[in-house]
């Protein structure tokens, strides 16, 4: 309920701060780090706060349609994925303390680094699942829907950090993903499996992420409008 009301009040508070002027450059508190945002950049964040909380849904089912396609044990209802490492494969694993102490900029290009990242995992995931398990046409789907999610997702971020001014541009390893070596079919399941886990977790710290945002936004515009009056 916190977050729905927070994310109420910033699509009204855009109504009524009209002050605020679109092409105005982004001006920085050297102590909170709390930007004198535009307009049009509130509105993209709350478009983006609502789009991850939408995407919640495919990253949930996504993990647990591809888990019960691969076979025992991957398949049991009772198994858990154990902690495997993926060559470049971004992690979601963050302590509190980070989580609250990133500035804007990090926190967002975190988010960007992560996605551009993830969506060519997943691609290979879904590659190798066309040859494992060509007849699922459900698991298919909830690949391409995963990715077109995330390819939207990118989109608005890279829109907010420029509306900010920040740079969007984000390097990666080369080759990012690593090609599998070996025939061991269980270990190639077991990547995807990981991968998927991985968007899972990094969507539930993304809508935790805007949420922090949309708390932090709104506390700003209250005081806006208090100078305003």
């Amino acid at each position: 309920m916190r977050s729905t009301a927070l994310l109420i009040f910033l699509v009204v508070s855009v109504s009524r701060a009209t002050s605020l002027t679109i092409s105005a450059p982004v001006k920085r508190s050297t102590s909170s780090d709390v930007a004198e945002l535009s307009e049009t950049t509130i509105v993209l964040f709350s478009e983006t706060q609502k789009f991850v909380e939408s995407m919640k849904d495919n990253a949930d089912s996504l993990l647990t349609i591809y888990l019960s396609f691969q076979g025992a044990p991957l398949s049991d209802p009772e198994y858990h994925l154990p902690e495997v490492k993926v060559d470049n494969l971004p992690t979601a694993a963050m302590d509190n303390a980070t989580f609250l102490n990133q500035t804007d900029e990090i926190r967002l290009k975190n988010n960007l680094y992560f996605y551009s990242a993830i969506v060519q995992f997943l691609q290979v995931a879904m590659t190798e699942q066309e040859d494992l398990n060509p007849a699922e046409e459900s698991l298919k789907a909830k690949f391409q829907e995963a990715m077109a999610n995330i390819n939207t997702l990118i989109s608005k971020i890279s829109a907010i950090m420029t509306q900010m001014g920040m740079s969007v541009t984000v390097t990666f390893p080369d080759p990012l993903v690593v090609p599998y070596e070996g025939s061991a079919i269980f270990k190639q399941k077991l990547r995807g499996g990981v991968i998927c886990k991985e968007y899972k977790e990094r969507v539930l710290l993304t809508k935790r992420d805007f949420e922090f945002f949309a708390k932090k936004y709104h506390e700003q515009l209250i005081q806006q409008q208090e100078q305003e009056e």
